[in-house]
């Protein structure tokens, strides 16, 4: 998980680079950008599928094989369509690691411990955002932006083989296949009827589609229009990821102590509230408010903290969808609501970039306009969560 956020997010700080020497617009890097996550969304349920039948023994690191291939690809990449593909391969390939996590929280663990693993999982989202932005930024100076990807591969192999060897066999490898071998279509149609799968969808669309879409792409966007220096905007770019690293794993405790909706609600509102404070009341006010109320750079990096904080208990959306279905569907339910977050971040990457293109600048008062599209993504979250059924404690249906 770690090394695919690290590969994915190794592109915003080298995105002006790779602009510049493929010759494309902002507008095709993100297309560029969201490519990772569109074809990352469209392989969950295959991957979830995949891994409930055969297991992840040999899946997963044959997957993490791949996303260093594509990683290789993307930094041989001459042209738009080049790179679009390379970003592709690795979407499909890193589709296997959150459904497989899952699995192993939810058939290795109590279910009591299953919200706080994923959270602990989740980690890998700020950990890896962390050392993608950074190890991009430290290394593109000195060895340009493809001998960056070009290196983030090499780690590829050593991973896998580990993977490959600390996989326990009595979870994930033929055993694990034959007993999961009568999982078919109909599993599929199980998980999608269920109602607390949906919710928990929307709930997670909501939050990864802002973990993803505002964290990614236009935290650093938003960080840039109000005149911050590139490594100024980056470090802006870090404290979010630092947050959402802090922020799963307590809020993944949180929930198993005082209750998953109660914690989910509290995370997203915090989460809604500290970006609103970051994207400052302009647009209400007007442009001509004067800066001289505008914050130093530590306090916007703990604002930007909190919103990844806050933004990180959507992780929570997990235990609401599988706590009503049998274990042997953990993987392919997961792959169902990573789907929707994924699906979501992949979107608010780009269908915010139509406001700066329509209105032809890049003014802080159009990138705010953008930034509102995740208002309203974790409005949608909100709501969803207040029509969860809500229970005591976690719960987890045998098969």
């Amino acid at each position: 998980m770690v090394y695919q956020l690290t590969v994915q997010t190794m592109l915003v700080p080298l995105s002006d680079f790779v602009g510049a020497d493929l010759g494309v617009s902002a507008m095709q890097m993100t297309v560029i950008s969201a490519a990772f996550l569109a074809t990352y969304a469209f392989m969950q349920i295959p991957a979830g599928v995949l891994l409930d039948r055969f297991g992840a023994t040999w899946l997963v690191p044959a997957a993490c094989v791949c996303v260093g291939a594509g990683s290789i690809y993307f930094s041989h990449s001459h042209t738009f369509m080049g790179a679009v593909g390379a970003r592709m391969l690795m979407g499909v390939a890193a589709a296997f690691a959150f459904p497989s996590i899952g699995m192993a929280a939810r058939r290795g663990l109590p279910a009591s411990m299953f919200p706080f693993m994923m959270g602990l999982a989740d980690v890998g989202f700020g950990l890896g955002g962390v050392i993608g932005n950074i190890g991009a930024s430290q290394l593109q100076p000195i060895i340009g932006w493809r001998g960056t990807m070009q290196a983030a591969a090499l780690v590829a192999l050593p991973l896998a083989a580990i993977a490959f060897v600390c996989l326990p066999r009595k979870w994930f490898g033929a055993a694990a296949a034959i007993k999961s071998a009568t999982i078919t279509h109909g599993g599929l149609r199980t998980v999608l009827k269920s109602r607390e799968v949906r919710l928990a969808a929307v709930i997670y669309g909501g939050g990864c589609g802002t973990l993803f879409g505002f964290g990614s792409m236009w935290n650093q966007q938003l960080a840039l229009a109000w005149d911050l220096l590139p490594n100024q905007a980056s470090f802006i770019s870090t404290a979010f990821f630092v947050g959402v690293g802090l922020g799963a794993p307590l809020t993944g405790w949180l929930g198993g102590k005082f209750g998953t909706e109660r914690t989910l609600k509290w995370g997203l509102w915090l989460t809604l509230i500290t970006l609103l404070v970051w994207m400052k009341p302009r647009i209400l006010l007007g442009p001509d408010l004067p800066r001289i109320f505008d914050p130093p750079l530590w306090v916007s990096a703990i604002n930007v903290g909190l919103i990844g904080l806050g933004v990180a208990s959507s992780v929570l959306a997990f235990e609401i969808g599988c706590r009503a279905l049998p274990t042997r569907l953990t993987a392919t339910t997961v792959g169902v609501i990573n789907l929707a977050g994924v699906g979501c971040g992949a979107l608010l990457q780009v269908v915010p970039g139509f406001v700066p293109e329509i209105m032809h600048s890049k003014h802080y008062t159009e990138v705010q306009y953008a930034n509102l599209f995740f208002v309203a993504a974790l409005v949608a979250a909100l709501f969803a969560c207040r029509m969860v059924k809500r229970v005591g404690s976690s719960s987890q249906s045998s098969d």
